[in-house]
């Protein structure tokens, strides 16, 4: 009888320090009923590390460390972090300070400004939408790159590539030089890549428009998104580079225009431009 009395107390107090160490980091409320953790819930609940949240016909709002707010729109289920939410389907609305994030299918968006508020919608498996409320955002591939810096009230969709090693690339920006390595910044988006080429140095500090090809089989320096071997250069409207390249149909890939046909390797995303955003 004592050994079964000693045991309990043991297990009861286990069960208390695991109750002490489990923390809520936010709140969320819904006007009709919702999942947390596959439990319903009808009104509000607490949220923990790790908590997933799935709504249903109703939206919810979630608190999260004081100073993180998130509107999840109906039909959306995500995982909540400390320092992030993970969104796997639907559209959620949220501030992002410095210290939090939206990761979506490998994407990563974060917030340049303290007052950046983003519209995140995953469409299907390969497919996700970003739109700046307000302040300007910033979105990573896997790789932790620079895909696409988007201005307030601008939005671009993300769509998985294709698996294969290059693909076509045309971009406007600045030519620059450091440390022998030439490269581009795009005017739009501010994404930064490295040009491989003949002759590079009489258009540094030209605004260009260079078109060639993007390769994933060569890192690039100093913190470009991607290398890019040029073809052409025009520059104030005219060619100055190894002959012209037909564009087509464009496309977005981290800002750069490209064919419609183009992709780059697998774990790699096409950006386009989308209508400005709305909030839900």
């Amino acid at each position: 009888m004592t050994s079964r009395l000693r045991f309990g107390v043991v297990i009861l107090c286990m069960g208390t320090y695991a109750a002490a160490g489990t923390t809520s980091i936010g709140t969320i409320s819904a006007q009709g009923s919702i999942h947390v953790d596959g439990y319903a819930v009808d009104g509000n609940a607490t949220l923990f590390d790790g908590s997933v949240v799935q709504t249903d016909l109703a939206s919810a709002a979630l608190r999260v460390n004081r100073d993180v707010r998130i509107t999840l729109s109906t039909d959306t289920r995500g995982t909540l972090r400390r320092d992030r939410l993970v969104l796997q389907k639907g559209t959620g609305e949220m501030t992002l300070p410095a210290h939090f994030q939206i990761e979506a299918n490998g994407l990563h968006v974060t917030g340049d400004q303290p007052a950046s508020r983003a519209l995140v919608t995953v469409q299907n498996s390969d497919r996700i939408e970003v739109a700046a409320l307000s302040g300007s955002l910033q979105v990573l591939g896997p790789n932790g790159l620079v895909l696409a810096k988007i201005n307030p009230g601008r939005s671009m969709s993300f769509s998985m590539a294709t698996s294969t090693s290059t693909s076509a690339f045309s971009s406007r920006g600045m030519l620059s030089v450091e440390n022998g390595h030439y490269y581009l910044t795009a005017s739009d988006t501010n994404v930064k890549y490295e040009i491989f080429g003949k002759n590079l140095a009489k258009y540094v500090g030209d605004k260009v428009l260079v078109s060639g090809t993007v390769t994933t089989t060569t890192s690039a320096t100093g913190g470009a998104a991607y290398a890019v071997t040029a073809s052409s250069v025009f520059i104030n409207g005219g060619l100055v580079g190894l002959g012209g390249l037909s564009l087509g149909s464009e496309m977005i890939v981290g800002g750069v225009v490209v064919g419609s046909a183009a992709t780059i390797a697998t774990g790699a995303y096409f950006a386009t431009t989308t209508p400005s955003p709305a909030s839900i």
